[in-house]
């Protein structure tokens, strides 16, 4: 069947060297996995608003039944809560401050004797330390470091003034 064919003969006797060198580009129309996601996603949110946006456009406000709303935990005017502390305050003045020194007994307490651990001296004494205080001060020098100074540890030292004083005729000249 081979030899009976002419185009076989024809491509038997074709030369390659004839043809000319070509860079081949495959073409892949198949969408990646990304786009074939973001599709689907697409496709949904198209769906829930389609079948959204139908039962909206059914709806018909006419078949509603009229409500009224009651308020089940309204808060206090500022004239209740007055109210409310007034009431407190004049409980806490009937009951007793405190049930348990209603029920304090005196008769169980013990006997206890004070003593001062650290006692304020009396004006005698602080009189007495005075004195002594006073009868110091003229038994020994004002100043123990005067008794210890000695002249012959100073330096020499000499001053220069540097004060411009004016002269009799309205000059300054600097005294040095």
């Amino acid at each position: 069947m081979s030899n009976k064919c002419p185009v076989t003969g024809e491509v038997k006797a074709f030369k390659r060297g004839s043809l000319k060198k070509t860079e081949t580009q495959e073409k892949n129309h198949l969408p990646t996995v990304q786009v074939i996601d973001d599709e689907k996603t697409a496709i949904k949110e198209q769906c829930m608003k389609d079948t959204l946006n139908s039962e909206l456009d059914e709806f018909k406000a006419c078949t509603l039944k009229k409500a009224e709303t009651q308020e089940k935990n309204p808060l206090p005017t500022p004239e209740v809560i007055k109210q409310e502390k007034i009431a407190i305050e004049e409980q806490c003045m009937k009951d007793t401050l405190n049930s348990e020194l209603d029920e304090f007994k005196a008769c169980t307490l013990k006997k206890a004797e004070t003593q001062e651990k650290n006692p304020l001296p009396t004006p005698e004494v602080i009189a007495q330390e005075k004195i002594a205080i006073e009868e110091k001060c003229m038994k020994e020098p004002l100043n123990t470091e005067l008794e210890g100074f000695k002249a012959c540890k100073l330096k020499k030292a000499e001053t220069k003034e540097k004060n411009t004083l004016p002269t009799k005729e309205g000059r300054c000249f600097k005294s040095i």
